[in-house]
């Protein structure tokens, strides 16, 4: 697989699945807990320029990823957030965010939502390959196969 929004595998730990037209990676910018991004394979920068084919497949992958974080004890999302900006990187993508209402423990670090209720904070920081593989350890015992 291609990995155009990632050209020198930086994020490659990320990867969650691949799926016909999308690609589901753990985002290294972990705004909550299981942030995730669901990349366009094809190049198209619009939302308007999707086909009927990969509108029902987004839904698809978003129903996906948000079970999968229901399931686990630990995450157990309230709520989904989803930015699409394009700003910096010119390849449609969605930033999924996982909503909390209360604060969640999870590879020995407090998260919380401090921004609940509200939009979320936006994090510049980026987290180590190693936690982001933690992360997507555990995503992985929940997602479809």
């Amino acid at each position: 697989m291609n990995r155009i929004w990632d050209p020198e595998g930086k994020y490659k730990e990320g990867f969650l699945k691949e799926y016909d037209n999308w690609v589901l990676e753990v985002s290294f910018r972990q705004h909550t807990l299981g942030c995730f991004i669901i990349f366009a394979k094809r190049k198209v920068e619009r939302i308007s320029e999707l086909t009927i084919e990969e509108f029902a497949e987004l839904k698809e992958v978003m129903l996906e990823i948000e079970n999968a974080l229901s399931s686990i004890e630990t995450f157990k999302p309230k709520r989904f957030n989803y930015l699409q900006l394009g700003n910096g990187l010119h390849r449609l993508h969605f930033h999924g965010i996982p909503r909390y209402e209360s604060e969640r423990q999870f590879n020995n670090i407090t998260w919380e939502d401090k921004a609940w209720g509200h939009p979320p904070i936006w994090s510049k920081t980026e987290i180590s390959a190693e936690l982001i593989v933690a992360i997507k350890q555990e995503i992985l015992k929940h997602l479809s196969k």
